[in-house]
C-alpha cells in the first residue's frame, strides 16, 4: 500500500527527532546541573500541549483534508527540536549562566514543537482510515507505526556515532532537527491529496474521551503507554547508577537499550503484525503482557544484558499494542469522525507521558525501582480492562 510506505519513510524522519534525544538528555541534564525531575518535566509540559492540541488537529483534519496537516506538523517538529538544541548548546558554552532560565527556554522549545507537531499524528493515523479497510487498515498502521521503531534503531546509533567522533552532545539534536524537513517533503511531493470526509460548511464530530464507544480503549491504551512513559527517561538514570558509569559509557549503554526496544518495535510491526494478521484486539492481548514482563526484568535486572532484555520485551510488547489500539479506535467509530477519533486516540500517549516521565524520576529519586513497579500495576489495570470490560469483549469476535 504506497501510502501507507510513504507515511512510513515520513514518521521515520519525524521519529528521529525524538529518539536521538533518549541517550543523550540524562547525561545532559546533569551537565548543565538540572535533576532528573526538571528533566522529566521536560516531556510532562509539552505532552500537555500534545494532548490540548492533538484533538483539535483532528477535527480540523476532518474539514479541511489529512495532507496540510502532516506537512505542518512535520515542519513543527523541525522548528521545536531545532530551538531545543540551540538552547542546550547555549547553555553548555555558558552563554546562558542560569540554570532555571536554561530550563524554561528548554521548556519552551519542547511546547511550540508539541503545538505543532501535534498535526502530524491525527491526520496521519485518519488518512490511512481514509484510503484502507479491513485488515489492510490494520496493517498499513503497524507499517507507519514501526517508523517509530526504525526511528529508535537510528537515532541513537547517530547519536553514538557522532559522539564517537569527539562531537558535542549536542549535534546530534541539531542534526536531528533537519530529518523532519525531508519527511515533509516526502509528503508534499509523494503523498496523494485526498477529500476531506467533511462538506464545506459542516461541524467536525465532538467526540470526547467518554464517549462509550472509544473509553474503554483509550483507557487501556493510556495503561499501555505508562510503560515506555515511565522506562525512556529513568533508563539513563537506571543505568548510570546501577553499574556505576561515566557520563560517555552511560550514554552507549542507554543508546544500545534503546535500540535493542527500537529493534523488537520494529520487528514485531514490520514482520508479526504483517505476518500474523490477527485482530486488533488480539494484538492488545498479545502484547500487553509482554510489556508488563519488561517492567519487572527491569526491577530486577543484575546486568546490562538483562536491562537489553528487558527493553527488547518492551518493544515488541508496545510494537503490537499500538497498530491494535489505532486500529481498533478506526473501527470503533463513523469514516466523518475519523480524524477527530485519531485526535484522541494520538493524544492518548501523551496523557501517559504528562504523568510517566514526572512520577518516574521523582520516584526513582525515592528508590531506584519503585517507578517500574509502579507501571507494572497500571499496566495490570489496562489488561483488566481489555480482558473484562463487556464493551471490549463485545468487539473481540468483530475486529
Amino acid at each position: 500500500m504506497k501510502p501507507a510506505w510513504i507515511l512510513f519513510g515520513a514518521m521515520f524522519c519525524a521519529s528521529l527527532g525524538h529518539s536521538v534525544l533518549v541517550p543523550v538528555l540524562p547525561a545532559l541534564m546533569r551537565e548543565l546541573g538540572l535533576s532528573a525531575l526538571q528533566g522529566g518535566l521536560l516531556l510532562t509540559g509539552s505532552s500537555i500541549v500534545w494532548v490540548i492540541f492533538c484533538p483539535w488537529w483532528g477535527r480540523r483534519s476532518d474539514m479541511r483534508g489529512r495532507k496540510p496537516f502532516i506537512m505542518l506538523g512535520l515542519t513543527g517538529l523541525a522548528l521545536g527540536v531545532g530551538l531545543f538544541a540551540l538552547v542546550m548548546q547555549a547553555g553548555l558554552d555558558g552563554v546562558i549562566a542560569s540554570a532555571t532560565l536554561v530550563w524554561l527556554l528548554l521548556m519552551g522549545a519542547r511546547v511550540i514543537g508539541a503545538a505543532l507537531h501535534s498535526a502530524a499524528a491525527p491526520a496521519t493515523q485518519a488518512y490511512i482510515a481514509d484510503v484502507s479497510t479491513g485488515q489492510q487498515r490494520t496493517a498499513a498502521l503497524g507499517i507507519m507505526s514501526a517508523a517509530k521503531g526504525l526511528g529508535s534503531i537510528a537515532g541513537p546509533a547517530l547519536g553514538a556515532l557522532v559522539v564517537s567522533l569527539g562531537l558535542s552532545l549536542v549535534t546530534p539534536i541539531f542534526l536531528s532537527a533537519l530529518t523532519p524537513l525531508v519527511g515533509m517533503l516526502l509528503v508534499w511531493r509523494l503523498l496523494p491529496q485526498v477529500q476531506a470526509s467533511l462538506k464545506r460548511g459542516e461541524r467536525a464530530p465532538a467526540l470526547n474521551v467518554l464517549d462509550p464507544r472509544l473509553l474503554p480503549l483509550l483507557v487501556i491504551s493510556f495503561c499501555a503507554m505508562m510503560v515506555p512513559a515511565v522506562v525512556t527517561f529513568t533508563i539513563g538514570y537506571l543505568v548510570q547508577d546501577r553499574f556505576g558509569l561515566d557520563t560517555l559509557e552511560t550514554t552507549r549503554l542507554t543508546g544500545l537499550a534503546v535500540m535493542a526496544s527500537g529493534v523488537a518495535l520494529f520487528f514485531a510491526q514490520m514482520v508479526l503484525v504483517q505476518v500474523l494478521r490477527v485482530p486488533p484486539l488480539k494484538l492488545l492481548r498479545l502484547g500487553m503482557p509482554l510489556a508488563l514482563g519488561s517492567l519487572l526484568l527491569l526491577a530486577a535486572a543484575a546486568s546490562s544484558m538483562q536491562v537489553m532484555l528487558a527493553m527488547a520485551l518492551m518493544g515488541l510488547g508496545i510494537g503490537m499494542v499500538q497498530p491494535g489500539f489505532r486500529s481498533a479506535v478506526t473501527f470503533a467509530v463513523e469514516p466523518h469522525e475519523q480524524g477527530a477519533a485519531a485526535g484522541l486516540a494520538s493524544s492518548i500517549p501523551a496523557y501517559s507521558y504528562i504523568i510517566g516521565p514526572a512520577l518516574g524520576t521523582a520516584l526513582y529519586g525515592v528508590n531506584p525501582v519503585s517507578p517500574f513497579l509502579l507501571a507494572s500495576l497500571v499496566m495490570l489495570a489496562g489488561i483488566a480492562v481489555l480482558v473484562l470490560h463487556p464493551r471490549t469483549r463485545a468487539l473481540q469476535p468483530a475486529i
